[in-house]
């Protein structure tokens, strides 16, 4: 996307889902971590449009996605605004990066993620996961015409995720976003 284009979609994503949850809109996630070198105009665009943070940079490297040189917690992406960038946890092994979230969550042991959230909770820092809806349906339709690599990362273990969900939900003392989010506001003023 262009940053007109940009700023058009987040007008209309934010005005629905406002609309239909009767709240205001503070946080934003782009689709596939689409933040990054390619795309950095993108923090400006949601700071003039009035988010708080957003949780968009997976700070690895990944076919798709990625920005490996930002940081692994919480920051300011733009020195003259209070936008907060919270990235998805990473478990840290060396030099090699895993996220915590989707299908690295869904697919990789759960000791991986429990493992990353104890890497940022020893830092006394919050740790941010995700998952897609879909993934806690085991029933959902498939692609027949899929290839084979997208098959594999799209409905492998989609049984064993709410399983997974709930035990990590078990594990680890989990917040609301937004609390989460004021208190690296705090930490990084």
């Amino acid at each position: 996307m262009t940053p007109d284009v940009f700023r058009a979609d987040l007008a209309r994503a934010r005005a629905a889902i406002e609309d239909a949850a009767g709240t205001k809109v503070t946080g934003y996630r782009a689709p596939s971590f689409s933040i990054d070198q390619r795309t950095p105009w993108a923090h400006v665009e949601l700071a003039e449009a009035g988010y708080d943070y957003s949780s968009s940079v997976a700070p690895l490297k990944h076919d798709h996605y990625g920005w490996l040189d930002t940081p692994c917690y919480g920051f300011k992406p733009l020195a003259d605004s209070a936008l907060i960038e919270v990235p998805v946890t990473v478990a840290k092994f060396g030099e090699l990066k895993l996220a915590t979230g989707g299908g690295f969550f869904r697919l990789l042991p759960a000791a991986i993620t429990d493992f990353a959230v104890r890497q940022v909770n020893q830092e006394d820092r919050p740790a941010m996961s995700y998952f897609h809806p879909w993934e806690i349906d085991p029933a959902q339709p498939r692609v027949a015409a899929a290839p084979m690599r997208t098959k594999f990362r799209d409905y492998s273990r989609l049984g064993a995720m709410a399983g997974k969900l709930l035990g990590l939900l078990d594990r680890h003392a989990w917040g609301r976003v937004d609390t989460v989010v004021a208190r690296e506001a705090v930490r990084l003023a």
